[in-house]
């Protein structure tokens, strides 16, 4: 699994990805449907599997006295990310700059132009941009103004 430093350091891939975002701490069965589905994805329709995923855990960085335990330590968490078929982990430094992204600059910077996606699988309670400001709603909308495939997985029963 290749790994990169930051989004900016991707620069798309060949012939696109399909795309998957979250911490992944302990790649639990929500994950793993996630990480299914992008994998499907990759497989059918010729893209890379791409894993977004944040260092530090932006709760630590945005409200740290709520931040949980982590389950899992970065090494850990990209070993059980491969040994589920991810071809690219972007560990996305977590900081307030990012944070500050707008909902639109996100989709267009990081999604679009620095990864090139064409499928997109995200869990029910997604949200991205500043101040938790995009939603699987309005990332859909992106995703037609775009051209990319949006997939909301439901919650996963245990």
């Amino acid at each position: 699994m290749r790994r990169y430093p930051d989004f900016t350091a991707v620069s798309g891939l060949p012939g696109g990805a399909a795309v998957t975002i979250g911490n992944f701490d302990g790649v639990h069965l929500g994950h793993q449907a996630l990480l299914r589905r992008v994998g499907d994805f990759a497989a059918t329709q010729g893209l890379a599997s791409v894993v977004l995923t944040f260092e530090p855990h932006p709760v630590r960085v945005l409200a740290p006295a709520l931040a949980p335990p982590l389950i899992t330590r970065l090494d850990e968490k990209l070993r059980l990310l491969a040994a589920h078929g991810v071809e690219a982990a972007v560990v996305q430094p977590f900081d307030r700059d990012f944070a500050a992204l707008s909902p639109t600059a996100f989709v267009e910077r990081v999604l679009v132009d620095a990864l090139g996606v064409r499928a997109l699988v995200v869990g029910h309670d997604f949200t991205y941009g500043a101040r938790r400001g995009g939603t699987t709603e309005t990332l859909r909308a992106a995703g037609e103004q775009h051209g990319f495939t949006v997939e909301v997985v439901s919650a996963q029963a245990v």
